[in-house]
């Protein structure tokens, strides 16, 4: 199966459509997804380097260049005004730091550049520190960015794949909280006996308590989707004991554990059982429109 993108923006409906396809059938969607997020560095990264190359013989007209992007309020100075002066965008704000204070932090950060470099070499840190800062501010966004469109369209595509069809009220998507549940959940899904939860959790080895938060939550027979646990969480013994169906998506079929589960229940899904190959495809095939938004 092959998971490599045919495509340039990973987050159109052709991007999140393949991106589906392969979370789906068990892919890595970190590894799926790094590609985007190596070509906005590179960007970021070409970007400053042309900041830091201009005005080659002009220290004066130099600093002067970057002090004047730091003015800038709106657009890409904007954006990267934090780097340039070694801060993500959640520092800045942490440390209250005011519009007028940007220009004193860049003459702050060289003077202790002039403390261990001289002549060009001091451009030179700048830029590693501005690529330091631009890498930690990119990863952290795309990582974000990722999971909301992730978690937007897996629930509805899982669902459709097994048979059912939303259209027809067989499921809703992203229910608000109300005066039964307190929380908005992503998917709610139709029984003979009413209905059930489903939450998709992308979340890794490193943030498992995350998961268990959402078992401690969820009523049974609801069902929780995750990227990956680990063997020896708590989360496996907690959901078992409040009759909660974890579905691990990473390195597994979890579209045939999803239609086993809610086959379980009376639900009327696909009998047969579907492999991943017929969920790659069947996923692939369906409209673009279903992965706008």
């Amino acid at each position: 199966m092959n998971a490599s993108p045919t495509w340039t923006d990973p987050y159109s409906p052709e991007g999140k459509r393949e991106a589906a396809a392969s979370v789906l059938t068990g892919v890595n969607y970190r590894i799926f997804f790094e590609d985007a997020t190596q070509r906005r560095l590179l960007a970021a990264y070409r970007d400053l380097r042309d900041l830091a190359n201009a005005h080659p013989n002009d220290e004066k007209a130099w600093r002067a260049s970057i002090k004047k992007r730091l003015a800038e309020s709106a657009g890409e100075g904007l954006i990267m005004r934090e780097w340039l002066v070694g801060l993500t965008k959640k520092t800045a704000q942490n440390l209250e730091t005011s519009d007028s204070e940007f220009p004193v932090l860049f003459d702050k950060i060289m003077t202790q550049i002039e403390q261990s470099a001289k002549g060009k070499a001091r451009r030179d840190m700048a830029l590693l520190l501005w690529g330091g800062t631009a890498t930690l501010a990119i990863r952290g966004s795309m990582k974000s960015k990722t999971g909301k469109a992730l978690e937007k369209i897996l629930a509805k595509t899982a669902l459709t794949v097994i048979g059912l069809d939303q259209s027809k009220g067989d499921f809703r998507l992203n229910v608000g909280a109300d005066a039964e549940v307190e929380r908005e959940t992503d998917a709610e899904i139709r029984t003979p006996r009413g209905a059930v939860r489903m939450e998709i959790g992308l979340i890794g080895k490193g943030n498992s308590e995350v998961i268990s938060d959402k078992v401690g939550r969820m009523e049974r027979n609801g069902v929780i989707m995750l990227d990956l646990l680990p063997v020896d969480s708590s989360a496996y013994q907690t959901a078992a004991n409040r009759g909660v169906c974890l579905i691990q998506i990473r390195n597994n079929n979890p579209v045939e554990e999803l239609r086993q589960h809610f086959m379980n229940l009376g639900v009327g899904v696909q009998g047969e059982p579907i492999t991943q190959e017929e969920v790659h495809e069947r996923i692939l095939a369906m409209p673009l429109e279903a992965f706008d938004g």
